[in-house]
């Protein structure tokens, strides 16, 4: 990761968003996307598959340490950001690349 990356989103896609044949691309899909990953000024995205419901669909890390909910609010304010529309941003470029690759499967 750059220097001027101070964050890593690792992101559980759960197969289900992908359609009734998700289960079957999911995995691939997730290789992609790490490829090129999505990435601003200060994060970075893992997309991973969300085959185990128990871990959290969103989880924010800083080198390799898991932060806490008030610690991605304080870096998260530092580039002036909610957690709401950074995930919102990251939701709608999932939804597109998801579309994108469904398109070309189909």
């Amino acid at each position: 990761m750059p220097d001027t990356i101070k964050l890593s989103i690792q992101l559980r896609l759960e197969p289900g968003c992908m359609g009734p044949e998700g289960k079957n691309h999911i995995e691939a899909f997730c290789a992609q996307q790490n490829e090129t990953p999505w990435q601003n000024s200060f994060a970075q995205l893992l997309v991973v598959p969300r085959f185990d419901k128990s871990l959290p669909e969103w989880e924010y890390l800083h080198k390799t340490k898991r932060l806490t909910e008030t610690q991605i609010s304080a870096v998260l304010q530092s580039f002036k950001i909610s957690q709401s529309d950074l995930e919102d941003q990251i939701e709608h470029f999932i939804a597109d690349a998801v579309s994108t690759y469904m398109e070309g499967k189909y």
